[in-house]
């Protein structure tokens, strides 16, 4: 036996006498008490409609004390809208959240960014990373946001409109998005020095392009070149919208591409600088080999 229930026997063995004769004393108390009103009230007929006044007030007490618990249940209960709402974001959902990348361009603007934070706490999302990149007067910001699964792509499209943003581009993402910008640039760096991967790849992964696809130079541009003494033509460096441009290692251009999402100027000089680090290498290389001329 627990202590619990030791307690609890105790209790009943000294205390069960008592309610009994407490119990017998009301009943007795309110059947005397009801005889004596029935008796004064019920011989005459003012007292009967007393009688019947007391009663109808006492069951319409009881029918609304009824109506107002079953009320305030409801409201607890996880069908009531509320409460339905409060559940789809609880912490503790067995369903892992999904991770989201929001880009959103918004007004430069004290408050512009509060009020899509604010949208973004209403829906349970949380934001884990922000990245901003400036574009003149306005300002392209992107959200690594973890969504509850009951929310889906239109309700982020919603808060987005409903806090004034614009252009809004929403896409799963992928948790090595994560990391810091600066550190993940530095790794593709790492990874171009010993040649363990492709300048294709890197700028796949660090802008979330779709492809790279190389093309190489004018056939006879480097021979043409050596002969007048003049320079071999440039590869060219541009920003188009969807599109960038970048000098490939080796010679020839490697033209980035990403769908439906435009490059930024930000995106546009990490890559830039991603690309010239990989031109330094080969030429590094070729430096270095025996028929070099």
């Amino acid at each position: 036996m627990d202590a619990f229930s030791g307690s609890r026997g105790t209790n009943d063995s000294h205390g069960f006498f008592g309610r009994e004769v407490l119990e017998m004393g009301t009943l007795l108390f309110a059947a005397g008490a009801a005889h004596l009103l029935v008796v004064s009230l019920g011989h005459s007929d003012s007292g009967v409609r007393t009688l019947i006044v007391l009663g109808v007030l006492l069951l319409a007490f009881s029918a609304l004390h009824r109506w107002r618990r079953h009320r305030r249940t409801r409201r607890q209960s996880p069908a009531y809208p509320v409460a339905a709402a409060l559940a789809r974001h609880r912490p503790d959902s067995p369903v892992e959240d999904r991770l989201w990348s929001v880009r959103v361009t918004v007004a430069d603007v004290p408050g512009g960014l509060a009020a899509l934070t604010g949208r973004f706490a209403a829906l349970g999302v949380d934001i884990r990373l922000m990245q901003v990149h400036p574009d003149g007067t306005d300002a392209v910001d992107e959200f690594f946001v973890s969504v509850p699964p009951t929310v889906d792509e239109a309700d982020l499209r919603r808060a987005v409109r409903d806090a004034g943003g614009r252009r809004a581009v929403v896409r799963t993402a992928d948790v090595h998005e994560l990391s810091d910008t600066t550190s993940r640039t530095l790794t593709m760096v790492d990874a171009l020095v010993t040649s363990s991967t492709t300048l294709e790849r890197c700028l796949i992964a660090l802008a979330a392009a779709h492809d790279v696809r190389r093309a190489p130079m004018p056939v006879g541009s480097e021979d043409h070149a050596a002969s007048d003494g003049s320079r071999a033509p440039q590869p060219r460096e541009e920003l188009l919208g969807t599109t960038m441009l970048l000098p490939a290692p080796g010679g020839g251009t490697l033209t980035v591409h990403r769908a439906g999402l435009p490059f930024t100027p930000v995106e546009f000089a990490r890559c830039r600088a991603l690309a010239q680090v990989a031109c330094s290498l080969e030429a590094r290389s070729l430096v270095g080999r025996p028929d070099h001329r």
